[in-house]
């Protein structure tokens, strides 16, 4: 009852911050010291039996989260879900030397990555009978998100040559015929003069609850640009394009409004942008931390509660200074590390995010107390 209660509380706000989000972020000039410095619980996922380090990749709504666990090295990751302080494995794809959650719905499907056998990435999805390939037959494959219908988005690749036009953006959803299989619908890409161009392509970076997508589309008149793809019947695409007077963009995380967050490039730099969900898909530059102009958004919230970063480079260069992360909320951007609990956040150094759920909740990776570990940030009252 507690979670329905707070998905009902999320509901009657949606309308309200599908609103503000366009007026509290249209202005750059935002003073951040006038606003109330929230704060974050954080909360140390621990590692599986025999691991020695940790990493959330994704959370639903419920607070249930998947990640991985590793016991160092490279390609030897487990993935797992962690439910109400409990850590279980996912397991492994057959004869896999490695796997990792990547995304869980409210009904608990969980999805990610693995190999079988030969460190190739490929997607599978969780069932009471194992792990399931949702695409056996491609060279590699990838699951972003999972929605609460069971619907999947990702990419996979048709061969193993590395070229744009190699790799599709799909929807898999469960055969009707063979609940053990999975159909790939290829979402449309954006085709220029040359439809053999080898740099013809997209990649899907997100996927929301309506079945709508991003990501960003590539061919050569347009180069990079972010890209949309509605839920109607034939998943029509859009192109993002850049904030006005750069010259190209990434989209890399939506919400269920389908608001996109990313990143638009002027000359030797780049701006945290989002696209908001009006028939125009409008660009809007978010602020970044006094005494930087270089940044970008990954990752959006249906409260309008965006993460991505935040640094200073030097003008006609890629000479880029160190990155910090940063949260938007409020109308203001916050240093992640500086809304962290001084309590439960003593001997944490945030180093990563990977989501941020409809409640606010975010997690990723950090060292605590010299460790590498997952980490759940809570808002506090």
């Amino acid at each position: 009852m507690k979670h329905m209660k707070n998905i009902n509380q999320i509901g009657r706000c949606l309308r309200l911050k599908r609103a503000m989000l366009l007026t509290s972020f249209g202005c750059a000039s935002i003073i951040t010291s006038a606003l109330a410095q929230p704060l974050y619980s954080v909360t140390d996922l621990g590692t599986l039996p025999g691991t020695v380090a940790s990493s959330a990749t994704s959370l639903n709504d419920h607070g249930d989260i998947v990640g991985s666990c590793s016991s160092g090295g490279s390609f030897n990751g487990v993935g797992f879900v962690w439910r109400n302080g409990v850590m279980i494995s996912t397991g492994k794809l057959p004869k896999g030397n490695y796997s990792g959650a990547t995304a869980i719905n409210l009904s608990g499907v969980v999805v990610g990555d693995g190999d079988i056998g030969d460190f190739r990435p490929q997607a599978w999805v969780k069932t009471s009978s194992g792990l399931i390939e949702l695409s056996p037959n491609s060279g590699n494959s990838h699951a972003i998100s999972i929605n609460n219908n069971g619907a999947i988005g990702g990419d996979y690749s048709k061969g193993l040559s590395g070229s744009m036009s190699s790799w599709k953006a799909a929807i898999w959803t469960p055969d009707p015929k063979d609940p053990r299989k999975y159909r790939a619908t290829d979402l449309p890409i954006i085709v220029g003069p040359d439809p053999t161009f080898t740099g013809t392509g997209v990649f899907l970076t997100a996927f929301n609850q309506s079945g709508q997508a991003a990501g960003y589309a590539d061919n050569e008149v347009i180069g990079q640009h972010a890209c949309f793809w509605n839920n109607d019947a034939t998943h029509s695409i859009v192109d993002l394009g850049p904030f006005p007077g750069d010259w190209s963009s990434i989209g890399w995380g939506m919400n269920d409004l389908g608001q996109v967050a990313g990143e638009s490039h002027p000359s030797f730099s780049s701006r945290p942008v989002v696209w908001n969900n009006d028939a125009s898909h409008t660009a809007i530059e978010l602020p970044l931390l006094p005494g930087d102009n270089y940044g970008m958004a990954s990752r959006i919230n249906s409260l309008g509660q965006i993460l991505g970063s935040s640094a200073a480079s030097e003008p006609g260069t890629w000479n880029v200074g160190p990155a910090r992360l940063v949260l938007w909320r409020d109308g203001g951007v916050f240093e992640l590390q500086t809304v962290v609990d001084p309590v439960t956040g003593a001997g944490w150094t945030i180093t990563s995010f990977s989501a941020i759920n409809n409640l606010g909740q975010i997690v990723g990776a950090g060292v605590h107390n010299g460790q590498s570990r997952a980490f759940l940030m809570t808002p506090l009252p």
